[in-house]
């Protein structure tokens, strides 16, 4: 009897063990599907935290409404309006030539102006307290915009609208005109631009055949440089040089091409792999591929580091490529660096002396913006760069 009872005891001690083990697999299950409710993109605790931003929204965005309809109200009855609350915005007009203001959306470029009031995070509303979002709203229709931070510029008159430190020369056309030499300056001389046909163009026109520009510029170029250009290329490449007269031995040439952007200084040997290999003597003429069709807008940033000898280029604000080059290339005898602060030698937009023929070669170009830096800007202020000078041109079109 007793053998028997030890059999049954260890026998209901192997099904307790499995039925544990059942029940142990059981609860991580649900213990999976219950974290699983509560996190994720749908989970319940993301869903509430969802709830509670838009309701947090739906009350700011009432309070606004509340607020600007009592300012509008009091004005239609001819009384007092003693604080408004945020900025109102003006077009970029003749009529607001001295005061315009305006919120820049940066993916759509869509420009807001006459009509609406910025008001940004932090403003006081009227029985709410602190703005905790920042918004556009229209005084005549009532519309009300919640603007995502980072997404938007705003832009004024009087605006620096490129980082300044390093900045050695910028050409706007929102304030030059390639038929007026009074609206840049002194000691540039424009040649040929006498016969351009009107266009509506905003942008600076070079006709391709004989238009450019002429001008002495220089700085301390031992950090490098960065230069931007944005506009159009319709064909022979050139939109900035800087070279002794007939001489593609002193020489910086920028210029841009269907699907590459091409640099060269001088006949140092660059070593890069972006170098033209197709004869011994252009080691020096760097050619990065990019996609680039003719008659396209964009916007390009070329840095150059010359403590680590890096060049990175951008189109629209996205890296296309990087790659080092030998240091003799910038640094050494007749390098970039040398031929970049030789103040006897003259700066050039719009045309470059080179090619097999050996001859001037002029670009068929809009030129909206160029900037030359004497430093490598930072992604950071790249970025604002693009942003400003994007949203800048968009406004009034």
């Amino acid at each position: 009897m007793k053998r028997t009872n030890s059999k049954k005891q260890k026998k209901n001690k192997g099904i307790t063990l499995i039925a544990l083990v059942i029940t142990i697999i059981v609860l991580l299950i649900l213990a999976g599907v219950s974290i699983a409710m509560l996190t994720g993109d749908n989970g319940i605790l993301s869903q509430a935290q969802k709830a509670k931003s838009e309701t947090s929204i739906s009350t700011e965005k009432e309070a606004l409404e509340i607020q600007v309809t009592g300012e509008e109200m009091n004005r239609t009855l001819g009384n007092e309006v003693e604080t408004e609350i945020g900025k109102t915005l003006y077009s970029n007009t003749l009529e607001n030539s001295n005061r315009w203001n305006v919120i820049v959306i940066n993916d759509t470029q869509k420009v807001y102006g006459d009509g609406y009031k910025y008001i940004e995070k932090g403003t006081e509303i009227e029985n709410y307290g602190e703005a905790q979002y920042n918004w556009l709203i229209n005084t005549d229709t009532g519309e009300v915009i919640q603007l995502e931070e980072g997404k938007y510029t705003e832009l004024s008159v009087g605006d620096d609208l490129a980082v300044a430190d390093g900045l050695v020369f910028n050409v706007d056309s929102n304030n030059m005109d390639n038929n007026d030499l009074s609206t840049w300056g002194e000691g540039v001389s424009l040649h040929g631009f006498e016969n351009n046909e009107e266009t509506e163009s905003k942008g600076l026109e070079f006709d391709g055949v004989d238009d450019y520009v002429e001008f002495k510029s220089t700085a301390d170029y031992s950090k490098g440089f960065t230069i931007s250009f944005y506009g159009i290329s319709d064909g022979g490449g050139y939109f900035f040089t800087k070279q002794k007269e007939n001489n593609t031995e002193y020489s910086c040439r920028f210029g841009l091409q269907e699907n590459r952007f091409f640099f060269n200084t001088s006949k140092n040997r660059a070593d890069s792999k972006w170098s033209d290999t197709s004869a011994e003597i252009n080691n020096g003429n760097l050619q990065v591929p990019c996609l680039y069709e003719l008659g396209q807008t964009a916007y390009f940033d070329l840095t150059f580091d010359a403590e680590t000898n890096e060049f990175n280029l951008y189109k629209n604000n996205e890296l296309v490529d990087s790659d080092t080059v030998n240091p003799n290339y910038w640094s050494g005898a007749n390098g970039g660096k040398q031929i970049f602060e030789d103040d006897t030698i003259s700066c050039y937009l719009g045309r470059g002396f080179g090619s097999a023929e050996g001859i001037w070669k002029y670009g068929k170009l809009t030129m909206y913006s160029l900037r030359l830096y004497n430093r490598p800007l930072n992604e950071s202020e790249l970025k604002s760069n693009y942003d400003k000078t994007i949203a800048a041109h968009s406004v009034g079109e």
